[in-house]
């Protein structure tokens, strides 16, 4: 039988899950398996390389994740008759709607069903209302009809496997990559960042509470020193607006810059003077990881999970949501450089985890053993 793995991912957009997907879809096809990505809706901000790497991009219509079920099922019993099918669902909720998916198949024993976690169930306790009540209840319920689970780092692997009671295993993000090594010395030619010459605090993300940029925001408010520096954040979403008024409530908006999604964000990254990422909860932060492979300073919250495995150093980390320790933070960082680079080489030595070769062999383990 052929294989074929399909990554099950409505609203593929632009953040760090889609970003990891191309990732093992380029290894997964460079040992012989063929990619389909399937969603609902999405943006064009990958499309590039989705064509450049063979990948099939299936689009089931727009429709609510609740009501793809019959759709995949009906999908997926048309391949798996005459195909061995690797199915990954990627995040809890979507995970759930895969476990019922996983019921209703008729070749059930050509389908592997694996679940990929990038985010900690800190998700579910932070963000609240009703859903997220409600869905660890399904994960709970609905996880052991999986074959397999993954996570992204061993912090969310550990949790989950205590919460269900069931083995999950690590499989960290192939984010040190030929993408990265390629784009890392492109020059910036943006007019509007080189036109300010202050040094840059830089923040990457969707906007969104997850990212919490507004305690970076308040933090730099706090910080001050707007003679010396400036904060770019780059990245599109739906706090855009929220996120513009605080700006302008602070009276600050000539020292912060929301200039939306950029291609090649490593520009920047290997340009700034820090950078910090100020999450609420995380899987395994991608951008943390960049910026200390391209030599840049960096700090973050200690949010469930990733950041306490990347930085290995308490000294840059700081409680999440917390404007004032990171103020602090970022004002001690900046005032002796070659302290904090020495505190960031214990993390620098571990990024060969993160590497592409070794990333996609390990996910290659866990889908074939």
């Amino acid at each position: 039988m052929n294989k074929k793995v399909i990554f099950f991912h409505p609203y593929f957009s632009d953040g760090g899950v889609e970003r990891t997907n191309l990732g093992l879809a380029k290894g997964l096809i460079e040992h012989g398996y063929r990619v389909v990505f399937l969603t609902t809706s999405y943006t064009n901000h990958f499309m590039n390389e989705i064509n450049e790497l063979g990948i099939e991009l299936k689009s089931l219509g727009d429709m609510p994740v609740s009501k793809t079920i019959f759709h995949v099922v009906k999908y997926l019993n048309l391949l798996s008759q005459t195909e061995q099918i690797i199915f990954i669902s990627c995040q809890y909720y979507v995970n759930v709607i895969s476990m019922l998916i996983s019921k209703l198949v008729k070749y059930r024993k050509n389908v592997i069903f694996i679940n990929s976690e990038r985010n900690h169930l800190d998700e579910f306790k932070i963000n609240g209302g009703f859903k997220n009540f409600i869905v660890p209840f399904l994960v709970k319920l609905t996880y052991k009809y999986a074959d397999k689970i993954i996570a992204n780092a061993q912090e969310t692997a550990d949790d989950l496997s205590t919460f269900l009671g069931l083995p999950v295993e690590c499989v960290y993000n192939p984010t040190i990559n030929e993408r990265l090594l390629n784009l890392q010395n492109e020059l910036i030619v943006e007019e509007w960042y080189l036109k300010d010459n202050r040094k840059t605090i830089l923040g990457i993300g969707r906007l969104s509470k997850q990212k919490d940029f507004e305690t970076l925001i308040r933090a730099f408010y706090r910080f001050g020193d707007f003679e010396n520096y400036k904060v770019v954040i780059l990245g599109d979403g739906q706090e855009k607006e929220n996120l513009e008024e605080l700006i302008k409530k602070l009276k600050i908006e000539k020292h912060i810059y929301l200039n939306g999604f950029v291609s090649n964000p490593y520009k920047f990254l290997k340009d700034c003077e820090l950078f910090v990422l100020s999450s609420r909860y995380e899987g395994l932060p991608n951008v943390l990881i960049e910026a200390l492979f391209l030599n840049s300073i960096a700090i973050s919250t200690k949010c469930k999970s990733g950041p306490k495995e990347i930085l290995q150093e308490g000294a840059l980390l700081v409680d999440v949501g917390d404007e004032e320790a990171l103020a602090k933070t970022i004002k001690a960082v900046l005032s002796d450089k070659e302290k904090a680079k020495k505190s960031i080489q214990k993390a620098f030595d571990g990024l060969n985890r993160f590497n592409y070769e070794n990333s996609v062999q390990s996910f290659l383990k866990v889908i074939i053993k």
